[in-house]
């Protein structure tokens, strides 16, 4: 009869060193791979159907429904059509204002390059913000076929982030 659980299991003295660096190696690369150190990051989305049921990925359906999320009729929902780009930034919140800026170049404009600029308060130092070529910019003009994303903060380039494209 084990008269306790170390006899029961047979630990031994030497096992727990090795168990112990086990353990350790294992905790390391699960908080390595958990940091993100990248000031800047796009995640990039295109609505072409106003009919959310057609994709059975739920997650493509549940981005569809938030885009289009208010809009009614019809006419509504066509100008939801288009591309969104939603941009997590990263800053010193003690820095100042910071300036994302959304390059980009569609189909129909060629080598023209429209840029639009959001300036916000680094107050929490970090934030998301959102871009979008919808509606009538996004039927005129067509797709974008290449963007750039700038982040500075005091006229200090912090992040770029671009497609392939993009010169």
């Amino acid at each position: 009869m084990p008269q306790s659980i170390i006899e029961e299991f047979q630990i031994g003295k030497e096992d727990c060193p090795m168990k112990a660096i086990g353990w350790a190696g294992c905790m390391g690369l699960i908080l390595a791979s958990c940091s993100n150190h990248d000031p800047l990051a796009v995640k990039q989305f295109t609505v072409r159907d106003t009919d959310p049921g057609w994709s059975e990925d739920l997650m493509v359906r549940g981005e569809i429904q938030k885009r289009l999320y208010g809009a009614v009729e019809q006419e509504d929902r066509e100008k939801r059509k288009g591309q969104y780009y939603s941009v997590r930034w990263r800053a010193n919140p003690v820095g100042g204002l910071v300036q994302i800026r959304f390059q980009y170049r569609q189909a129909a404009t060629a080598s023209k390059v429209l840029a639009v600029t959001q300036t916000v308060p680094a107050d929490e130092g970090t934030g998301v913000v959102e871009f979008s070529v919808a509606g009538d910019s996004y039927r005129k003009g067509g797709r974008v076929l290449a963007w750039r994303m700038t982040l500075s903060q005091g006229g200090n380039l912090l992040g770029e982030e671009k497609s392939f494209l993009w010169e």
